[in-house]
């Protein structure tokens, strides 16, 4: 067994990689990098350090015409050569791309992980290898850094993930780029070369061809660097996951989980923001759109006695309240409200509202209700003053030009601001409307009341405003 291999063999123990697999799935497109992976590892179970059984899987994007089909060729080659078995799956690249309004290399990444899925359950693989290595390592190091990234990020790619419910390895990644070709000159593997990896157009291959051969000229250990950050962080990542594992979650309502505030707050702001994202996760969206300034923001309100309420991408409810922080999402997507004529509300009425059953009821403040039981209010419910308000009540849109005084701000604002600086995606600001009075906005809704609408130790009477989404409720 060669230095390389050897190399191999002791980066796949050290990292535990096929402990327990049964079968592998080996991701092979026919550059250098998947064909030392594929030789390499065949090698090592022919020498019977390795009981693991593979097979070859192949992805052809039919991006390059003739020579995508050649490149499926010459995997099937490589497979007989090693006695390993192909599976082949054919997908339309440039189609997906068009149907789903995706870049062409996002629409790859989406076909080929699903291809792989598909392939490793038909043919019994719990585990698929992919040839990634130390020199990709470093080039997603600076490809997150650039668009820019939280600790999760650079972590870089893990040796082991669990990505669309398969098991991906990456046997190579402690190897680098030279390495691996030196491996394939000297038992004369040849390989397939993709021209389009050579176009500077694309951001990877800008950072792989100009970017980093430029700093390595003042820093020849620059990718080594980057792989020790990325290790570092992973350690770093995963003392965080630990604490976070052990905060209670409480799921108070369907599609809405929460954590008690006062604990939440107690905890560093990594843990916060890994709170967040595991909620996002288990609730099933927002995360593609997420940003530091939506986890930001709720978590600088939490650490104060305002209330806070904003809507993020995906269509998620993020509330801070006395005793809790939560997140939740409705059962199904709806689309914009149609426009609806300012209405009004009175007193006792349940009125339909663009996609809102709206209920107003007044309440005698009585000692049965305690000040948790009123301020502790459930996802839909608000409570306003019955004495501050003046006139008639009208439900309506926002409009340009409106104001309100978010309650805990201690300043009127543009409404337009508001939804602005609480992270309110563009996609929900049609669904936000407003309960008037004559002579100002009692309610921006569902997000923040206003400060003059308050309840107080001195309210005797409090309105009570219900919101109900009945279209969702019909999609359930």
């Amino acid at each position: 067994m060669g230095y390389f291999e050897d190399n191999v063999f002791s980066w796949i123990q050290s990292q535990r990689l096929f402990e327990g697999v049964r079968r592998v799935l080996l991701a092979v497109s026919g550059g250098a990098d998947s064909v030392a992976m594929a030789h390499s590892l065949a090698r090592l179970k022919h020498n019977h350090q390795l009981l693991n059984s593979f097979v070859i899987g192949h992805v052809n994007h039919s991006l390059r015409g003739a020579e995508s089909d050649t490149d499926e060729t010459f995997v099937k080659t490589l497979g007989n050569q090693l006695d390993i078995p192909v599976r082949i799956r054919r997908v339309d690249v440039k189609e997906y791309s068009a149907a789903n309004k995706l870049s062409l290399e996002t629409a790859g990444r989406v076909l080929r992980m699903r291809a792989l899925v598909e392939m490793a359950n038909e043919t019994g693989c719990d585990t698929a290898a992919t040839g990634h290595h130390a020199d990709d390592q470093a080039e997603t190091m600076v490809h997150r850094l650039l668009r820019g990234t939280a600790l999760r990020g650079l972590c870089g790619i893990r040796p082991t993930a669990t990505l669309n419910g398969l098991r991906f390895v990456r046997p190579l990644l402690n190897e680098r780029r030279a390495e691996i070709e030196s491996y394939c000159r000297e038992n004369r593997l040849v390989w397939r070369e993709d021209a389009s990896n050579l176009l500077c157009a694309f951001t990877r291959n800008h950072i792989r061809h100009r970017l980093l051969p430029e700093v390595q000229k003042q820093l020849p250990d620059v990718v080594e660097k980057l792989v020790q950050l990325a290790e570092g962080c992973r350690a770093a990542q995963q003392r965080i996951e630990a604490a976070s594992e052990a905060i209670p979650r409480q799921s108070p309502a369907e599609n809405t989980l929460a954590y008690d505030r006062t604990l939440f707050t107690r905890q560093s702001p990594w843990v916060q923001a890994e709170l967040l994202s595991r909620s996002l996760a288990a609730l099933g969206g927002g995360l593609r759109d997420m940003t530091s300034r939506h986890y930001q923001a709720l978590m600088t309100e939490a650490g104060t006695q305002n209330g806070f309420t904003a809507i993020w991408p995906g269509s998620i409810t993020a509330v801070a309240n006395k005793h809790n922080i939560s997140l939740s999402r409705p059962p199904a997507t709806i689309a914009p409200p149609p426009p609806t004529e300012p209405m009004a509300l009175e007193i006792g009425d349940t009125v339909i509202f663009g996609p809102y059953r709206i209920t107003a009821t007044l309440l005698n403040r009585s000692t049965t209700l305690t000040d948790e039981m009123l301020h502790n209010k459930p996802l839909g419910i608000e409570r306003i003053d019955a004495d501050k308000i003046t006139g008639r009540m009208t439900l309506r849109w926002t409009m340009p030009g409106d104001r309100f005084w978010p309650m805990g701000l201690g300043r009127e604002k543009k409404v337009a601001r508001f939804l602005l600086d609480s992270k309110t995606d563009k996609e929900n600001r049609d669904f936000v409307f407003v309960l008037t009075d004559s002579k100002k906005i009692l309610y921006l809704a569902p997000l923040r009341l206003d400060e003059r609408a308050k309840i107080t130790p001195k309210t005797r009477q409090f309105l009570e405003i219900r919101i109900e989404n009945i279209l969702t409720q019909e999609n359930r």
